[in-house]
């Protein structure tokens, strides 16, 4: 339960409460479908999405900046960046456009005719590895590792022939570099079969298949959410209310439990940490009972439904990505995104105008990894609040927007950053001020 209290002295509320949940953060300006996203840090962001839709935050995913000149007309898909200016997309025609000035520009690197681009992973910013549709029945998966950012991706030789098949947009998963987990659609209408793939020796090595059974639908059977939590051990779902699960690394798959309240549904997306919490995560679809997500730590042998916001409950989760436990993002339909996490950061009481401009002194100091800035602002200004380390580099964005005058105070989550010496610097209208933090783990 939310605690909600009032303070006399300086008027903030301030939820109490530590417990994580999943909040609606934004949407993107047009209200095209998120179909990937890719997580560079908790500030760094990149979606992208139907009709063109690409775009970039910096202060996670408050705000979008468009990122889409010189982008073909057309859905885009498997979204992976490095930082807030170098980035690929891959498109619904089977493209791969990379920029290295935030979006400005694109330049086209791979196009196979007829394919599909599902998924991008790029481990450096050199190497890489993509998985793409067949062209046809009896081609080769696209299955394509670069090693000089791009400019090249080569085909694997190992890779698996379709029959009537393809891939599934961020359907696959990693371990590492060389151990993958990949699944397929078989479109033979009404089909009780489908493949997952599998390589532990890297995409350009050897790959083998399971056959996991279900019922399917009209348009057949698709495993469309794949999540492991280690080399052994993870969930396929299927488009037709099968859940399968693995403990020997993909080679046999036997039945696990559906979450509760749910028949005839669709496993839309799956998230594993490789963390040794054995999560994973699970967003679903219903005809009936809407979108919901689920999480469990026994490889689907229970589950436990995560609650949404009505703009989840609407739009559905279409990918998930974490950064760690107490961090993660959701893209969906209509463009909305979401946050799993803490509280972060409170509204100031209206009636209680501040005199003067204030920043105090975080709390608790030192902290692991969270911490509390409080700020006042008596009158209506532009706000920039940033983080920057010991050697003066910006590695965090707060705030930057405009605010009403009041007392603010925003959580900070710092769990990616190492211990040391942190500085957190605000400007508003003419005042700036800068204090020392300290952050031990």
């Amino acid at each position: 339960m939310k605690k909600i209290f009032l303070l006399l002295i300086l008027p903030f509320v301030i939820n109490t409460s530590n417990a994580q949940s999943w909040v609606y953060l934004s949407s993107l300006p047009s209200p095209d479908a998120i179909n990937s996203i890719s997580v560079v840090d908790q500030n760094v962001i990149w979606v992208c999405g139907d009709a063109a839709a690409c775009y970039r935050s910096t202060n996670g995913g408050y705000n979008w900046i468009a990122a889409y000149t010189g982008l073909p007309n057309g859905n885009l898909y498997g979204i992976c960046a490095i930082d807030a200016n170098t980035c690929w997309v891959g498109t619904g025609t089977g493209s791969i456009y990379k920029t290295t000035n935030g979006g400005t520009s694109w330049t086209l690197q791979q196009a196979v005719s007829g394919s599909f681009i599902n998924g991008i992973h790029m481990f450096s910013p050199s190497f890489g590895v993509y998985i793409g549709d067949p062209t046809g029945s009896g081609q080769p998966y696209q299955l394509r590792r670069t090693d000089n950012g791009g400019t090249n991706w080569v085909l694997s030789p190992g890779a698996p022939i379709a029959a009537s098949e393809f891939g599934v947009i961020n359907a696959w998963d990693w371990i590492d570099s060389s151990t993958f987990w990949m699944g397929s659609a078989n479109t033979t209408p009404n089909a009780t079969t489908a493949k997952v793939y599998r390589t532990t020796t890297g995409f350009l090595g050897t790959w083998s298949s399971a056959t996991l059974t279900g019922t399917g639908t009209s348009n057949g059977l698709y495993y469309q959410a794949i999540a492991f939590i280690n080399a052994t051990s993870g969930l396929a779902g299927s488009n037709a209310a099968t859940i399968m699960r693995t403990t020997d690394g993909g080679v046999t798959w036997t039945a696990a439990a559906n979450p509760p309240g749910l028949t005839s549904f669709a496993c839309i997306n799956m998230h594993g940490f490789k963390d040794a919490s054995n999560i994973i995560r699970l967003s679903t679809q219903e005809a009936s009972a809407g979108y919901k997500v689920f999480r469990t730590t026994n490889l689907g042998a229970s589950w436990t439904q995560e609650t949404l916001p009505t703009q989840g409950t609407t739009n559905g989760i279409q990918h998930m990505l974490f950064l760690n436990q107490n961090l993660g993002y959701a893209g969906g339909n209509a463009g909305i995104f979401l946050r799993w996490g803490p509280p972060v950061g409170v509204q100031p009481v209206s009636n209680n105008t501040p005199d003067n401009f204030v920043l105090e002194q975080n709390y608790p100091n030192p902290f692991n990894p969270t911490t509390t800035i409080k700020y006042s602002i008596p009158e209506a200004s532009f706000v920039t609040l940033k983080i920057f380390d010991a050697v003066g580099n910006e590695v965090q964005t707060v705030v930057n927007e405009n605010q009403s005058a009041g007392n603010y105070l925003k959580y900070i989550d710092m769990t990616s950053f190492s211990s040391g010496i942190y500085f957190y610097s605000i400007k508003a209208g003419n005042f700036t001020e800068t204090k020392k933090m300290i952050m031990i783990k």
